[in-house]
């Protein structure tokens, strides 16, 4: 971690430097001031700058707080949060917002995977294969696994709930089979990793064998309630699992909390 803290610091440590290296994201030109070796979901652009060029329309909240409008959209985003709330729906992002030296700093991540954004890279830098990210995603092949909460902080009066999205990447077409009506299970562990929930127990699901399609650039998503009276305050565990024959997904896990 104190990596790459000092990574984000010196490539973005004072804006007086002379220009070295550009990222063009949506044929705008946005100016670096130290050369990283490539661009990554985890590098961080000025979102005054990006403001400026009118990719978006930004109104600040405070300091560590800033509202980002796009396409009748909104996005409030706030320093050292993962989490950011929507009209859309909540999201998590792997790489939080930062401040430094007063500058409110986004990840490529959320330009390029929430906005949509195309990142592209000038004067000899490098953008690495989209596969070969590292965040809270798996992928089998050209498929991507990512799992979103509403939010990971909850009274026992809520409800969690859990989206499930399979992107692909590829622009063909991939075909999921599957054994039965059952295309994923939702585990929730407690601290010490036992299982209290499955979100399957006690279903009965059609033995039939079932293929889905999902078409090149397209997804296919899920969406699950549940209600959280039914534990005690604490830190839990979600785990989701996708149980197709074809494709291999790893577990996803992310953390929640419960308060009284």
């Amino acid at each position: 971690m104190k990596k790459k803290i000092v990574f984000i610091t010196l490539l973005m440590i004072v804006f007086s430097i002379s220009v070295s290296a550009q990222v063009q994201v949506e044929n705008q030109t946005i100016d670096f001031d130290l050369v990283p070796d490539e661009i990554t979901a985890d590098t961080y652009l000025p979102i005054e700058e990006l403001a400026d060029q009118g990719l978006f329309n930004v109104d600040r909240v405070s300091s560590d707080r800033y509202i980002v409008l796009k396409n009748d959209n909104y996005y409030i985003l706030k320093s050292d949060k993962k989490l950011f709330r929507s009209n859309l729906k909540n999201r998590t992002l792997n790489n939080a917002p930062v401040i430094i030296n007063q500058h409110f700093l986004v990840p490529v991540e959320f330009l390029d995977q929430i906005l949509g954004f195309s990142v592209k890279i000038t004067d000899g830098l490098t953008m690495p294969d989209k596969n070969d990210r590292s965040d809270d995603s798996q992928t089998a092949d050209n498929l991507r696994l990512r799992v979103y909460l509403n939010d990971d902080e909850f009274d026992r009066n809520e409800q969690l709930e859990v989206s499930i999205e399979i992107m692909n990447t590829s622009s063909d077409d991939i075909s999921l089979h599957f054994n039965s009506a059952q295309k994923y299970n939702i585990y929730i562990k407690n601290r010490f990793g036992r299982v209290l929930y499955s979100w399957s127990e006690n279903k009965i699901f059609s033995q039939a064998v079932q293929n889905i399609d999902i078409d090149g650039r397209d997804s296919l998503s899920f969406e699950e309630e549940i209600k959280l009276k039914q534990f005690k305050e604490g830190s839990y565990t979600i785990e989701v699992e996708v149980v197709a024959e074809n494709y291999d997904f790893d577990k996803i896990e992310k953390e929640f909390e419960i308060d009284d």
